[in-house]
């Protein structure tokens, strides 16, 4: 009788772990197209880049030279000038972004009256493409018949430079657009960051003493700080990656005024046709992508927790 109850039990079990195999399984294979896509769009690429780093590039063979590329990267003076450049971009852009759309959050946060229509007015240059948005900003500083560039003139008559063509001037234009475009991407991140916030909490720190000031930076910011600091990774990672607004408001110029090291990337493998040097270039910004990705994933794995 034992024996009997045994074998009847037994494939009873193994159904039970085949379904079990099933259900563990069936997702897989409903997320394996998408990750052949990843895999197609992003991996081959990056991995096929490395390899041209590796190597000079003629005639469609690829000859093996070892790191002669990245020593001649590193060893370039224009490479070095548009890593100054990315540098002072990434930076002008981050903190103004993330400082005036946490100010524009905070108003909003108040419920103003027509802040739905702000809100509307706000997402205009989120949707709008890298080439719209970067020949918009071009025509407003064309030096003859630019409103904003006739604007300037007007203002201060001692400025009889070109805004768009002087090297300052151009990366001031360049940083303003970009800034522009990203800054609703900041103020809806700020505005449901703010909306965390207990009201009951800010009142108590009222009733304290504490004044506005007090109450932003020892109550605000506390509770807010993992999402501003995931904003401004992510603003980072944008900043890094620019290259279609910058090459549709200036090309890189005047001369290489604003060619940054994506649009020295850009230049080196267009003008040039140097993909080695241009896959070790592509190696030097996929670090830089892989550290700030790194610090977001570790971010946000914390805001989850």
């Amino acid at each position: 009788m034992t024996q009997r109850t045994l074998i009847q039990t037994m494939p009873a079990v193994g159904a039970k772990a085949s379904s079990k195999r099933r259900r563990v399984w069936l997702p897989l294979w409903f997320l394996l197209p998408s990750i052949l896509i990843l895999l197609a769009l992003q991996l081959y690429p990056a991995v096929y880049a490395a390899y041209l780093s590796f190597g000079r590039v003629r005639r469609g063979d690829v000859e093996f030279i070892g790191l002669a590329n990245y020593q001649r990267l590193f060893t370039s003076a224009t490479f070095i000038d548009s890593l100054q450049r990315t540098v002072i971009f990434v930076a002008c852009f981050v903190i103004f972004t993330a400082g005036i759309g946490l100010l524009l959050a905070m108003l909003l946060n108040r419920r103003l009256k027509l802040s739905g229509v702000y809100l509307v007015l706000l997402f205009i240059p989120w949707v709008l493409s890298d080439v719209v948005a970067g020949t918009m900003w071009r025509w407003l500083f064309q030096p003859t018949y630019g409103l904003l560039q006739t604007w300037v003139h007007d203002m201060f008559p001692f400025v009889t430079d070109s805004v768009y063509t002087s090297q300052g001037g151009s990366m001031f234009i360049v940083i303003v657009a970009s800034i522009w475009q990203a800054l609703p991407f900041a103020t809806i991140l700020s505005l449901g960051a703010l909306q965390t916030v207990p009201q009951d909490i800010i009142e108590a720190a009222a009733i304290d003493g504490a004044n506005r000031w007090q109450r932003f930076w020892r109550v605000i910011v506390p509770i807010c700080r993992s999402t501003l600091l995931i904003m401004v990774l992510l603003l980072s990672i944008r900043s890094v990656n620019s290259a279609g607004l910058i090459f549709a408001t200036t090309s890189g110029g005047p001369g290489d005024a604003t060619t940054t090291t994506t649009i020295y990337l850009l230049k080196v493998i267009k003008e040039q046709g140097n993909f080695g040097l241009g896959g070790a270039i592509s190696m030097v910004l996929l670090g830089v992508n892989v550290i700030l990705a790194a610090l977001y994933l570790r971010l946000f794995g914390k805001q989850e927790a």
